[in-house]
């Protein structure tokens, strides 16, 4: 039986694919900091279409003059139990980064120091960074329990950690992934217009947001639709599925044991709709010594769903009820307009406005056409599936 990852490899090299185009493309607006230039990056794309596994790839092939940390807001989300701070994600922030400085032999011991201690005083919530401010030039009064002096000193610090290190380092790569669950906070809008206002004035600083998110998503236009933070100066762009003449060289290359006939490879692409983690987690279910047919790629795909849509099984296991609720209407029914979706739930307009923005903050219901619908196919196929077997939707 294959076994390919289902998650982000150690290995990269050994399963990156057909991604090299979009790779020299990040690589060509990041040498833009050898020049004092920093571009801002906006990356989007449907959950499980390879985003998180083509910027790790990017860390790591980025020259050593070039600092990288990588932010995954999810994660802090989890850790907090679904409440998200700006101060937890600046707290994580500055962890990032001084992980990063931390595993350069050319920066400052000092600085490196100075960073564990200001992570130390946030945690204690002892914001006083007289000390630290001084030996990097960051000018922050004495305060106590103070998150605008945290977030300047976090913002000005990468900056600052370039401008210390007298040409051996050249630019601080920051990458804030699912950046979608900004949303969740009081005001992203806010925080968003924050970090706009550091990285105008910084040359050598570039972030890369990306998130399981439509381009054309509520959260994108915050941060850069035209009334957005950025206001359209960030540069954007989607990562795509794979193609079926992809697909089909992905497996050739990847698992040439799994043998399929064109009708089978046809009905396998379907199923998987080029999703690379949905590719890896069904070729997973399968076997060596059959030939899939179209009939098999389906009796297979339905009697391994349960594997192969794996990831929702455990997304779905920390929804609220009335998240639950909202996407098993919209199942049962299809897209639905606001009206329709209000008639067809038992709770308030403003009960379901926030739950609806926080499901589209999770990337599980967009809106388009002024209708809302699940945004991923394989969570539809699954919830479909449990309920016609099982008679009822997973609880």
């Amino acid at each position: 039986m294959p076994s390919l990852p289902l998650g982000i490899p150690s290995d990269l090299d050994r399963y990156f694919y057909n991604r090299e185009k979009e790779l020299i493309n990040l690589k060509s607006l990041l040498s833009t900091l050898n020049q004092n230039v920093a571009n801002q990056i906006i990356i989007t794309g449907h959950r499980g279409i390879g985003k998180s596994f083509l910027l790790k790839k990017l860390v790591q092939e980025l020259p050593s003059n070039i600092l990288t940390a990588y932010v995954d807001i999810s994660k802090i989300y989890g850790i907090h139990k679904g409440v998200l701070t700006e101060e937890s994600i600046m707290d994580n922030l500055l962890e990032e980064m001084n992980k990063a400085i931390g595993e350069e032999s050319d920066i400052s011991l000092k600085v490196y120091n100075a960073g564990k201690d200001i992570l130390r005083r946030i945690r204690r919530k002892n914001y006083d960074f007289k000390e630290a401010g001084s030996i990097l030039g960051i000018p922050i009064p004495d305060v106590t329990d103070n998150y605008e002096k945290l977030s300047k000193f976090v913002m000005e610090y990468p900056q600052k950690v370039v401008e210390s290190s007298e040409g051996k380092i050249n630019g601080f790569v920051i990458v804030i992934d699912e950046f979608q669950l900004i949303g969740e906070i009081n005001s992203p809008e806010a925080f968003f217009w924050m970090f706009r206002s550091y990285t105008q004035d910084q040359d050598n600083v570039s972030y890369i947001f990306t998130g399981s998110t439509s381009s054309s998503s509520d959260i994108v236009g915050k941060i850069n639709g035209i009334n957005g933070a950025f206001g359209g100066r960030m540069i954007q762009f989607n990562v795509d599925n794979f193609s079926r003449d992809e697909t089909e060289g992905y497996l050739k290359e990847k698992v040439p044991e799994i043998k399929f006939t064109d009708d089978g490879l046809e009905r396998f692409y379907k199923c998987t709709r080029g999703y690379p983690s949905y590719i890896n987690s069904f070729c997973n279910t399968m076997s060596t010594n059959i030939v899939y047919d179209n009939d098999r790629v389906v009796e297979e795909f339905y009697q391994k769903i349960d594997q192969i849509a794996i990831k929702w099984i455990f997304q779905w296991a920390t929804l609220s009820k009335r998240e639950k609720c909202i996407i098993t209407v919209v199942i049962d029914n299809g897209p639905l307009t606001w009206g329709n979706l209000v008639d067809k739930v038992d709770f308030s307009d403003r009960t379901l406005a926030k739950y609806l923005s926080i499901l589209k903050n999770k990337g599980i219901i967009t809106h388009s056409d002024r209708k809302y619908k699940i945004d991923d196919h394989m969570l539809s196929a699954w919830l479909k599936y449990r309920k016609e077997n099982d008679g009822f939707y997973p609880p």
